[in-house]
């Protein structure tokens, strides 16, 4: 990408700081796990306005309290430092994972029984935009113990549900992982803005 991906401009901030945004409007305590926490700290006090300020002083940001190892170690620290239930897990890079979507999931899963993943499904698995139950935090912890990195190997020794057609937008789970994946959902943002089909 040439720089953080928390870091591109998104509706007036940076992707990282529109996350905290919604994930306050939802109702939710934000937890980021960063291998530089600082820098987020930064960004998160410079504030771009009043609502990116209000939501700013909302998150805990924390390095890693394991050695990084991607998105696990990300998730270990997380279930480490949080008391709740169930764990929503979100990459940096979703930018059109809204409020309206973090509700969704979350009400879905009140509607599901018998689960320790519910992984957002659009065309693909999206381990990193799902609802992690306090019970699979075992199986992440003996996947950071004997190395095994991989997302998608961890959930295999989990009761996984995904969620159905429909219940999201086809975009909630986009990724801007790439440059040419940022142009679309920017010119995806211009669309919605201005009613373009």
């Amino acid at each position: 990408m040439g720089q953080p991906k928390e870091l591109l401009a998104w509706q007036g901030s940076t992707l990282i700081q529109y996350l905290r945004q919604e994930v306050n409007a939802a109702g939710l305590p934000c937890l980021i796990v960063s291998n530089t926490p600082e820098a987020l700290q930064r960004e998160g006090e410079k504030g771009q306005g009043a609502e990116v300020a209000e939501a700013a002083v909302e998150v805990e940001v924390t390095r890693d309290l394991v050695p990084s190892a991607g998105p696990i170690s990300g998730i270990v620290s997380a279930f480490r430092l949080r008391s709740e239930e169930a764990l929503l897990v979100l990459s940096c890079d979703l930018p059109f994972a809204d409020r309206t979507q973090l509700e969704r999931l979350i009400q879905y899963a009140g509607e599901v029984s018998e689960w320790d993943a519910i992984v957002v499904k659009e065309e693909r698995l999206h381990p990193l935009f799902a609802l992690y139950h306090r019970r699979s935090q075992p199986r992440w912890e003996e996947a950071l113990q004997m190395k095994q990195h991989r997302l998608m190997e961890v959930l295999c020794g989990l009761q996984v549900v995904t969620t159905p057609p429909g219940l999201l937008d086809p975009w909630a789970a986009f990724n801007a992982n790439t440059p040419e994946e940022y142009r679309i959902a920017l010119q995806e943002k211009q669309k919605r803005e201005t009613g373009q089909p």
